[in-house]
């Protein structure tokens, strides 16, 4: 186990929709993607490929929003024990948490940690915020030693792509520019069995399909993209994880543009 090739982080989707509509999203969960949630099974296969040869310092389970999934308390479990020496957690946005009365126990049992994002200052999402908080400030009093982060989102919300038309398009950009203020470099996606660089190009072929854009030849860099198989030696995944900017890059922007996103609890036209 001590040979496993060390990374910042590793990050699995266990689902692909979202209860939100953050534009923007870099997951592209405001399109509400099409994608069957893994079960538990799947998960598994999919860790057994890569959790002898690889050794994260942090695995987030997220999506999309993870407690879509209705096996998310297995699947914490699950995690753990592919994962034993990684920091573990679950990113949400909250508005779910009341379906699992017995996640305080899982999450203190696992050593994982809860972080619940917060995604706007609009009223009415504030005021649907509050109870989620309410609720986690009482499992913080009845359960001594749990971990749970309150993620400022929104604070650092950036444009991932233009909008023409509305119709989502990539930047031009130079690769080297747009990975050095990326902010989604450290999140290597395992997704189909395979390693992705990025959230970006993890899911891009789903929002391909959703929004109709295989006419759109900018995009093609994407479409190009080749993930990490669980085939590949260890000196190409070692390559892999080394690799910093790669042509990709360059459909993403140079500068980090402020964003602020419209209320995430309605659909809007994208923007």
């Amino acid at each position: 186990m001590n040979d496993r090739l060390p990374l910042p982080a590793l990050e699995y989707h266990l689902a692909h929709g979202c209860n939100l509509s953050c534009q923007q999203c870099s997951h592209y969960s405001n399109h509400h993607l099409a994608g069957a949630m893994p079960t538990v099974e799947q998960a598994d296969a999919d860790y057994s490929l890569w959790s002898h040869r690889l050794r994260p310092k942090r695995f987030a389970l997220l999506g999309g929003e993870p407690l879509l999934n209705p096996n998310v308390i297995q699947h914490i479990l699950l995690a753990r024990q592919h994962w034993p020496d990684s920091n573990l957690m679950l990113v949400t946005n909250g508005f779910f948490l009341h379906r699992f009365p017995s996640l305080p126990e899982v999450l203190i049992e696992t050593d994982c940690r809860l972080e619940v994002s917060q995604h706007g200052a609009h009223d009415e999402y504030v005021k649907r915020l509050r109870e989620v908080k309410q609720l986690v400030w009482r499992w913080r009093e009845q359960h001594p030693g749990i971990q749970i982060k309150i993620r400022q989102s929104h604070r650092g919300w950036m444009r991932q792509y233009r909008v023409v038309d509305g119709k989502p398009m990539p930047f031009d950009s130079k690769p080297i520019a747009a990975y050095r203020v990326c902010l989604q470099k450290t999140c290597t996606q395992l997704h189909l069995g395979m390693l992705w660089k990025c959230p970006a190009l993890a899911y891009f072929a789903q929002l391909e399909s959703k929004l109709w854009l295989h006419d759109l030849p900018q995009w093609q860099l994407f479409r190009d993209y080749q993930a990490c198989p669980p085939a590949s030696s260890d000196d190409e995944v070692r390559q892999f994880l080394q690799t910093k900017s790669i042509p990709q890059c360059g459909l993403c922007p140079s500068r980090r543009t402020k964003f602020v996103h419209p209320n995430p609890l309605q659909r809007n036209a994208l923007r």
